[in-house]
């Protein structure tokens, strides 16, 4: 049973990855739209007095970003691809659930977007000469891998939700800026008004970053740290179980209905 498992994601995770590779968009989403971000940032910067670009807001949150627009579009974009083709009717009869299909597709997205991040930490060290000597590195992996299962679960979120409607694409579209804004890519959360900050205490996202921030500044606040992931990890089930509750609720209404239309 384990070994038919590792099987089905070795081989999907592998699908993913040629599709991702040999595809322009995507190259584009990963690297080119955060540099674009990046530079317009070092430009604000540049333009505020200080020539020396910020190292997690300006350069690592580009990489970040990267992360998100890719997770974003490719999930989204999985889904109207088999609805294009017309597999989409046949994932959803076969054996292995859709919910299954959609997890393992967006943990490969996800993994995918970790090139964006390493770009954005090479460019620091190699163009910026930035040193994470003064770093908490433990911190630093536990918060990225709280940003993995944060982003892996918007993911499955929003790559199941194009499924529940059809209508539901065109507006997941528009959450790539705003998450980002009220997330605090690019900028310390703090400086958000009240209300926008209450907003970003729903996405997992905005505590994985406030930790990776708080690990990369050399903090060993054990109690916050451990605090933000809790409250990114908690987060991150609890749009998993909707996710799960939805994903129930459109395979009986399959099962009664017959056909995928009304959905």
């Amino acid at each position: 049973m384990i070994a038919r498992a590792l099987r089905l994601v070795r081989q999907q995770v592998r699908v993913q990855f040629q599709v991702r590779l040999f595809n322009l968009y995507s190259f584009a989403l990963y690297f080119i739209q955060p540099a674009i971000f990046s530079l317009v940032g070092m430009l604000l910067s540049r333009a505020a007095g200080n020539p020396r670009p910020d190292l997690i807001y300006t350069v690592i949150g580009s990489g970040v970003l990267g992360m998100w627009s890719g997770l974003v579009f490719s999930s989204l974009y999985d889904i109207r691809a088999d609805r294009r083709d017309g597999t989409l009717e046949l994932i959803v009869a076969s054996p292995t659930s859709l919910g299954t299909v959609e997890a393992i597709r967006t943990m490969a997205n996800v993994l995918t977007g970790l090139v964006s991040l390493l770009a954005a930490f090479i460019i620091a060290v190699l163009v910026f000469d930035y040193s994470f000597a003064g770093v908490n590195l433990a911190a630093v992996l536990v918060s990225l891998l709280v940003l993995l299962a944060g982003l892996w679960s918007l993911g499955v979120f929003l790559a199941n939700f194009t499924v529940w409607s059809r209508l539901s694409g065109s507006y997941v579209e528009f959450l790539e800026i705003p998450v980002a804004l009220v997330c605090g890519f690019m900028y310390p959360i703090r400086i958000l008004p009240e209300w926008m900050q209450a907003v970003s205490t729903i996405f997992p996202i905005r505590w994985a970053l406030e930790a990776l921030d708080a690990a990369l500044t050399g903090s060993h606040d054990l109690a916050r740290l451990a605090e933000c992931w809790g409250l990114g990890l908690l987060l991150s089930f609890l749009f998993w179980g909707v996710t799960r509750l939805l994903e129930g609720r459109v395979h009986d209404r399959i099962r009664v209905t017959g056909e995928m239309r009304s959905i």
